[in-house]
């Protein structure tokens, strides 16, 4: 909330006056401002080392605008689904600039990445990296791997754990030899280092460097086991944004040097001159550069509580509705009122999963009020239920220093019939 101001009462974004840009694209509406995404790579890019490559997570927000914008900043893409492979092309970036992460890689989507010459594939199961062999030989083009790997240690404190414990994501740490012997037999693999991925949502960096040290020991170790050079450590993403005033801000600089006395501290035990290390933060680049607005619609009390209807829910920002989070929450054109009335938003849709799980302070609502629904940039439109109940598609709109231009046109009644016979 803190990214955007506050003029005359009225939210603005990227020197634009919201209420201008509903005027224009109608609401519910996302609100991506490249600036604020441009400010948060810097602040990470500029705290860790120069040898830490960053990869933009497209999951997070895969508007072909942003992802271009990212680009244009010099990070690479991490994808996860051929989708997120064609998109990362369209949108500029080369196969060198991409990795691909994904536990359900079919021959399809392998062949397609190899085709195009994606960096590198994370492999998450011997199966996969088998496959993978057989189709880099089909291509006549051999294909540089890293391992996923679940580490036996426990994660803490993540609120979305990926790693640790039992997990359909990655090869079990004790189980990895067999994976790194058959990898280095292979005629068409060149293994290239090893990949571990905890979790999402981490506010506290400290936690993250744990995490972060003990995937240094594990690659190092596994490397000096081996005998193979190791030419990457992939420490996946997790870097969090705070959603609610309880929770703390991810402290990036203290992150940063944290990672390069770890970095450091594992070069003077193992042969790490040549090794390149990646990060792939996705919602820490975008979460605070969208809001989400939808305007209200009808106003309602109900055995005690009120509510408030508006015209996006559940098929629009799934997140904030169901993840039970406190998200930053204003009304865009009553800025200056005080937030003194409680009221419970909800969608439109037919369905009581379409309802903010909690109560929200406002300033007296009214009909045709816009709701702001702020840190909506990552995990919003990719992650909705895009097609719940055949309501029409929200549109994007990205601002910059006081211009603005639709990213992706409201949808139509007739989108429900593509494809269909």
């Amino acid at each position: 909330m803190n990214s955007f101001e506050n003029k005359d009462g009225i939210l603005t974004a990227g020197n634009v006056n919201v209420l201008t840009l509903v005027k224009e694209y109608g609401t519910p509406l996302y609100v991506y401002d490249l600036e604020i995404i441009r400010k948060q790579y810097e602040a990470l890019k500029r705290s860790i080392p120069v040898e830490v490559k960053i990869f933009y997570a497209m999951k997070a927000n895969p508007n072909p605008s942003v992802c271009s914008f990212l680009r244009s900043l010099g990070v690479g893409a991490e994808i996860a689904s051929s989708g997120e492979l064609y998109l990362a092309l369209k949108t500029g970036f080369s196969g060198k600039d991409i990795i691909y992460n994904s536990p359900g890689k079919t021959d399809e989507d392998i062949q397609y990445a190899i085709s195009n010459g994606v960096h590198f594939i994370n492999v998450e199961a011997l199966d996969e990296l088998y496959r993978i062999d057989a189709i880099a030989k089909n291509e006549r083009r051999p294909v540089k791997v890293c391992v996923r790997v679940n580490p036996i240690r426990a994660v803490t404190k993540v609120k979305m754990q990926t790693g640790g414990g039992s997990q359909k994501l990655g090869i079990d740490e004790e189980k990895i030899e067999t994976v790194i012997e058959t990898a280095l037999k292979l005629n068409w693999i060149e293994l290239q280092g090893i990949h571990v991925y905890v979790g999402s949502q981490i506010l506290e960096q400290g936690v993250l460097l744990e995490n972060i040290d003990n995937t240094l020991q594990i690659a190092a170790r596994t490397a000096k086991q081996f005998g193979f050079p190791l030419k990457c450590i992939n420490f996946g993403g997790g870097l969090g944004v705070p959603y609610e005033e309880s929770e703390p801000e991810f402290e990036v600089e203290k992150f940063g040097k944290g990672l390069t006395a770890l970095i450091r501290k594992a070069s003077q035990e193992y042969e790490l001159s040549e090794t390149c290390f990646i990060l792939e933060p996705g919602r820490f680049l975008v979460s605070y550069a969208g809001i989400f607005l939808t305007k209200v619609i009808s106003m309602k009390e109900s055995r005690g509580k009120k509510y408030t209807v508006v015209d996006g829910g559940i098929n629009h920002a799934f997140l904030p509705i169901r993840m039970n989070r406190k998200y930053p929450t204003a009304i865009a054109n009553k800025m200056n009122l005080p937030s003194d009335k409680s009221t419970i938003i909800g969608g439109p849709l037919c369905t009581s999963m379409d309802v903010f799980t909690n109560e929200v302070e406002l300033p007296q609502v009214e009909l045709n009020d816009i709701i702001s629904i702020f840190n909506s940039g990552a995990y919003g439109f990719s992650a909705s239920l895009l097609y719940f109940l055949s309501a029409a598609m929200p549109a994007e709109v990205v601002v910059q220093n006081g211009k603005h231009f639709l990213a992706r046109r409201r949808g139509k009644k007739e989108d429900f019939m593509l494809n269909c016979k």
